[in-house]
């Protein structure tokens, strides 16, 4: 797909910067939520998630293939030859999985995020990002829904599946405000017209739709600003183990694809 026609190198590099941050997420959550296949609550669960998975990973692959057209490294490479101190994911999408109650809340809070930075790409000056917004939200909406599904059935399942789902969005409030952390290139992206506006400025209506959908359920969701920045580089150990286990293949055999 073609993408960042009439930039110059330092535009280029700044858009970069911008889809491989996206493109971690997608593909670091993607691999969590596959984790899920086999060990779900319920066998439907295990298809769902693992069906959620690889569109994430699906996602991942498309923007990084934007990444390569915007002279950065193959797929392959971003996706499995980097070490933690490269990887530009938010915090909040490498932490393991925990129990069924912080998956269904992390996948929710991510999808939520998710929903508001492609809705973003729709009033984007770039095409390729237009023409990627239409395709990824057409599978979002389920991801949402799915997500909307399950708050719903945690928070009417009696006091302790309430109490585990409460104590799961007060763990991800604390790393969400990584998703929308202010990065210095920001404005750059606004100037040039790819983006309406600069990504951070989506926190506040963020964290907004979130309260907005809890509260009726009796739960709260109160974010932090503080916590380590996964968009800086700075990660937990725990991505390097996810980082070993998900390039296994591709180390054995780095002319396997994806």
């Amino acid at each position: 797909m073609e993408i960042g026609r009439g930039l110059d190198a330092g535009m280029r590099a700044v858009l970069r910067e911008y889809v491989r941050t996206l493109a971690d997420d997608e593909l670091v959550l993607g691999h969590r939520d596959s984790e899920w296949c086999a060990f779900a609550p319920l066998i439907e669960e295990d298809v769902a998630f693992a069906s959620i998975a690889q569109d994430e990973l699906a996602h991942a692959q498309l923007l990084f293939g934007l990444v390569e057209a915007l002279g950065g490294k193959s797929p392959d490479v971003l996706a499995f030859g980097r070490g933690p101190e490269m990887m530009r994911n938010a915090v909040l999408v490498e932490r393991p999985n925990g129990d069924w109650a912080y998956s269904v809340a992390r996948h929710f809070v991510y999808d939520l995020a998710d929903d508001l930075r492609t809705a973003q790409w729709l009033q984007s000056g770039e095409g390729a990002f237009r023409a990627l917004a239409e395709r990824i939200r057409r599978e979002e909406r389920y991801h949402l829904e799915h997500g909307r599904t399950w708050i719903q059935a945690l928070a009417s399942g009696g006091h302790e599946a309430a109490m585990r789902l409460q104590h799961a969005l007060d763990r991800v409030a604390a790393d969400s405000f990584d998703l929308f952390r202010p990065l210095a290139w920001e404005g750059a992206l606004v100037r040039a017209g790819i983006l309406p506006e600069e990504p951070s400025h989506l926190w506040g209506r963020f964290v907004t739709r979130i309260q907005e959908a809890v509260r009726p359920y009796g739960l709260t969701f109160t974010p932090s600003r503080s916590g380590p920045s996964g968009r800086e580089g700075d990660h937990t150990p725990e991505l390097r183990q996810l980082l070993d286990t998900m390039g296994e293949v591709w180390r054995s055999d780095p002319k396997a694809v994806w």
